[in-house]
């Protein structure tokens, strides 16, 4: 691999490393100002809860049952 290539392939996964470390920034500081949908999201995208902020939004997330056959 040339170094160019290995330079633009850690250049983009900087990138995304960045934007998803912003991207669970903002969701957390939503979630903890009282956005549901943002605790919603950190639930589903990252399998991050706050319990403390769950609690004080009376809102409980519960994991998915698997489906029975």
């Amino acid at each position: 691999m040339k170094t160019r290539e290995y330079l633009a392939i850690k250049r983009r996964i900087d990138d995304f490393e960045l934007a998803e470390s912003l991207t669970r920034s903002k969701l957390i500081q939503g979630a903890r100002a009282g956005n549901v949908v943002a605790l919603g999201m950190l639930q589903q995208r990252y399998n991050l809860r706050l319990p403390l902020v769950e609690h004080a939004l009376n809102v409980y997330f519960s994991k998915p049952q698997a489906a029975r056959n």
